[in-house]
């Protein structure tokens, strides 16, 4: 699902090379012993358990299957199932395709239980260009459904014989959305109703009415983001009618795909000010608020409990994560626990659900939970083997607070913000000690093996949550809306500048990354012209690391498949250039401190390549220190075992490079 906020940071290869040259990425297999082995200020850092102890991704356990599927990461990505009866063992899974998955994007995987088949969307060449594929587990075959040049989102009928999915046939002000009803046994297909510029449709999967009467999809008003709502599009008529108040601000709105009976449905909405479950009654045209939660909603489904129906919930912030379940219709919440880790349901059958449960100290499990009134009992159906957690678990975590530059209005007290702090279990020597710091998409409790591999090599990592973050309510997230590299950039400065004084690390020492709007993040913090809203902040940073990045502003939003959300989060280019342009890390690129690496591949359809060529070129012209590396035909995130592996081989020689001592 795409949220209001840009991200992708994959596990992503990184290639240093002598200040001045431009290259093209090559992942070279290396066969020796020591192929995996990689060195940091005399440390080896053995990256075996991390590329290879878990090389599994994308689960999909599935009740009506009784199979579990996912990728394996090997000399190609691979798409397999294994039965879900006992403990599966993930290393025997069975290969139910011959694509190798690593060359391409796949998206929401989802089970049809009526022709037993896997859909997916997804694109053939890490292009972004995103259609309807079908895979028949059992003998492999694969078929493209549709040709458009972008697909939001999918969902088939009660009966999973057709399928409901919302096109984007244009971009920008040409744009154009249309819901399309497909059979899927002839493969013939309608379209059933455009959208228009004033209600554009927008990322989310469209839920059938019972019956096949109509579906409720998700539209974005004048293409603002913050304007989310959702539409009944009736199939008798072609009537469009909104189910939400499209003068209320609210971010991605979403219809449950069960419906409660024929007339009523649920919706997720934070106009609220924060995520909240609602009901509505299509034949009355009346929505109510069921849930009150002042945390963000995280997972949900609708269970039946003895014949009843209840909604089994999670509210969740980095900090903590409470589980509830809450009797349907009325709303009763009849269960509250506390969950010590981060769940997201799979699948459910009657009183049982699949769930994903991990947290920043705990890299994967899915369990089986039994649900009852009473209680809620979890039994771990696939965990990581213990020997592999000893080798992958290298930091220490704890929870911080750090004061940025403004008043918090809700508590009239100096605003803190959130982060967790990676600290290696074994440190080096404190002359020696790194501190990364995440740009953007941090904070979260989440595991991230990439800070596990940094802590192996005894580099301590700060994760984040700037404003315009999510987790924190509609109020906290929407914080940057209009102010991209504006805040939030301050908010990272500050960010470093306390975890320098508290660890006593200097700032050459000292450096920030990410992807995407993080890579953005990354160039901007680096060339930060010292005052933004009059606010001032400067740090001295040793280095940064781009992935994915745009550099002006406005070439991206005249070049991405995304233009909404330029407008959301920076402003409208055609009556706030000057805003946009002295918010772009290419036009004060005579500033820049420290050292950057610019990473991209030349597939790119969100964040075009250009973005960071260009950043090259005007600071090379500045002899600033700064390196671009392409990555021939790959997209918005860089994949394959062996680029993996060559980014952790090479991203030390970099960091030990440019941390030295002079």
């Amino acid at each position: 699902m795409i949220t209001k906020k840009l991200w992708i940071f994959l596990a992503i290869p990184l290639l240093w090379h002598c200040k001045g040259e431009n290259k093209d990425a090559k992942a070279e297999t290396n066969t020796d012993s020591d192929a995996k082995v990689v060195h940091f200020k005399g440390r080896e850092i053995d990256l075996t358990p991390f590329v290879e102890g878990f090389p599994y991704s994308q689960f999909m356990p599935v009740y009506a299957a009784e199979k579990l599927y996912y990728m394996e990461r090997g000399e190609t990505t691979d798409l397999l199932e294994i039965d879900l009866e006992g403990h599966p063992d993930l290393g025997q899974g069975r290969k139910i395709s011959d694509i190798d998955y690593a060359t391409r994007n796949v998206w929401n995987i989802r089970y049809n239980e009526n022709d037993k088949q896997l859909y997916w969307t997804g694109d053939e060449i890490n292009d972004e260009i995103i259609n309807l594929t079908r895979l028949n587990p059992e003998n492999g075959a694969v078929e493209k459904l549709t040709d458009v040049p972008y697909i939001f989102g999918y969902r088939w009928n009660e009966a999973k014989d057709q399928v409901a999915y919302v096109a984007r046939l244009g971009d920008k002000e040409d744009r154009l959305g249309e819901l399309r009803v497909m059979d899927l046994k002839t493969l013939n297909e309608g379209v059933i109703g455009q959208d228009s510029p004033e209600m554009r449709f927008t990322w989310g999967s469209p839920s059938w009415q019972p019956e096949g009467k109509g579906v409720v999809v998700s539209a974005v008003k004048n293409a603002d983001r913050t304007f989310g709502n959702l539409m009944y599009i009736d199939f008798q008529n072609g009537a469009k009618i909104l189910i939400t108040d499209p003068e209320k601000e609210r971010s991605f709105p979403a219809a449950y795909s069960d419906w409660l009976d024929p007339n009523t449905l649920l919706y997720t909405s934070n106009e609220d000010g924060f995520s909240n479950v609602y009901l509505h009654d299509i034949s009355k045209g009346q929505s109510s608020q069921l849930t009150n939660f002042t945390t963000d909603l995280g997972t949900s489904e609708i269970l039946t409990l003895d014949g009843k129906k209840y909604l089994f919930a999670t509210t969740s912030s980095p900090i903590e994560t409470q589980m509830y379940l809450i009797s349907l219709p009325d709303g009763e919440i009849v269960l509250q626990e506390k969950s010590d880790v981060g769940l997201r349901v799979y699948d459910s059958d009657e009183d049982k659900m699949l769930v994903s449960a991990t947290s920043n100290t705990s890299m994967f499990r899915i369990d089986e939970a039994k649900v009852s009134p009473q209680g809620i009992e979890f039994t771990t159906v696939v965990d990581v083997p213990e020997e592999l957690k000893e080798k992958i678990y290298n930091s220490s975590v704890r929870r911080i607070t750090y004061p940025t530059f403004d008043e918090d209005k809700a508590t009239g007290k100096m605003r803190e913000l959130h982060a967790y702090l990676y600290e290696p279990k074994e440190p080096v020597a404190e002359e020696d000690r790194v501190v990364m710091i995440q740009s953007f998409y941090g904070g979260g409790n989440n595991f991230s093996t990439r800070y596990q591999i940094l802590a192996n090599a005894g580099i301590t990592v700060l994760s984040p949550s700037p404003r315009g973050s999510s987790g924190f309510g509609k109020e906290f997230a929407a914080l940057n809306n209009k102010d991209l590299g504006g805040n939030e950039i301050i908010d990272i400065i500050y960010a470093a500048k306390f975890i320098s004084e508290e660890l006593n690390i200097p700032p050459e020492r000292i450096g920030v990354f990410g992807g995407s709007h993080g890579g953005y993040a990354t160039m901007r913090a680096l060339t930060f012209p010292g005052v933004v809203n009059d606010n001032a902040a400067e740090f001295d940073w040793g280095f940064g690391i781009s992935h994915a990045g745009f550099s002006d502003i406005i070439h991206f939003y005249e070049n991405c498949n995304i233009p909404d959300w330029v407008t959301l989060e920076a402003g409208d280019p055609k009556t706030e250039a000057d805003k946009l342009n002295d918010r772009s890390p290419l036009y004060h690129a005579d500033k820049m401190k420290g050292h950057l690496l610019l990473t991209h591949g030349t597939n790119d359809n969100r964040v075009p390549i250009a973005g960071s060529e260009r950043m090259a070129d005007s600071l090379n012209k500045y002899n600033k220190n700064v390196e671009l590396i392409k990555f021939e035909g790959q997209g918005h995130g860089i994949k394959g075992l062996d680029n993996t592996i060559t980014f952790y081989q090479t991203w030390f020689d970099f960091l030990e490079e440019v941390t030295k001592a002079d």
